[in-house]
């Protein structure tokens, strides 16, 4: 067409016999690859020196979810209260259950019957003499080194429910297993203290043989 401008023209350029027309890259590609040169520029500012690193983002969030989760729990008074009060409720002993499960069943067994540690279901204790020894067991472990401590592997929240999981196991007299070693026998100790309707630890009630002992 006569003084149509032409879009595609042959350069000067002959390499082995082969020429090569004149096609620009396209303005829209130019403008694509400085816009990511920008955006990089500033992602390394607002992500690497803006925003939080990733630990400690991670741990912000963890820490949000276990207050959400153990809101309940953290208004409690610690101590026996916490662990009576949670052995009163269903749902929190299913938590201490599935914390159990996972960290103390391969030595307890998963019901509790003992494996290469003690049976946990029948009226005799150990190391156990109080409510308490099992937390204070759970965070430093047992003096043999037998029981490790769980510190570094459980917060506070879980500490006190898994400890309640364990102490309600008590009275369901399960089997011993037998690999567990005849030195984890162990003596009876007294039952564990109750709550009053008004929430405070009250003294532990004497069981059935106890009551007909006094009365003989």
């Amino acid at each position: 067409m006569i003084g149509a401008v032409p879009t595609d023209e042959l350069l000067d350029h002959n390499y082995d016999g082969i020429q090569e027309y004149d096609n620009p890259t396209p303005g829209w590609w130019y403008a694509v690859f400085f816009a990511t040169v920008l955006f990089s520029g500033l992602y390394i500012l607002v992500y690497h020196l803006a925003v939080p690193p990733l630990s400690v983002r991670h741990a912000t969030a963890e820490a949000r979810h276990l207050d959400q989760q153990f809101a309940e729990l953290n208004e409690l008074e610690t101590g026996e209260p916490k662990i009576l009060a949670i052995m009163n409720q269903e749902s929190w002993l299913s938590r201490g259950e599935a914390i159990f499960t996972s960290v103390c069943a391969q030595c307890h067994a998963a019901d509790g019957s003992g494996l290469i540690g003690p049976n946990l279901t029948d009226d005799k204790y150990n190391i156990v003499a109080s409510l308490m020894d099992i937390p204070n067991l759970i965070i430093n472990g047992s003096e043999s080194g037998a029981m490790p401590s769980q510190k570094n592997i459980l917060n506070d929240n879980e500490i006190a429910l898994v400890s309640a999981y364990v102490a309600s196991l008590r009275g369901k007299d399960l089997p011993t297993n037998p690999m567990v070693s005849p030195q984890y026998e162990g003596q009876p100790i007294d039952p564990w203290p109750t709550l009053d309707a008004s929430g405070q630890v009250a003294p532990a009630q004497p069981t059935a043989d106890e009551v007909s002992l006094a009365d003989g």
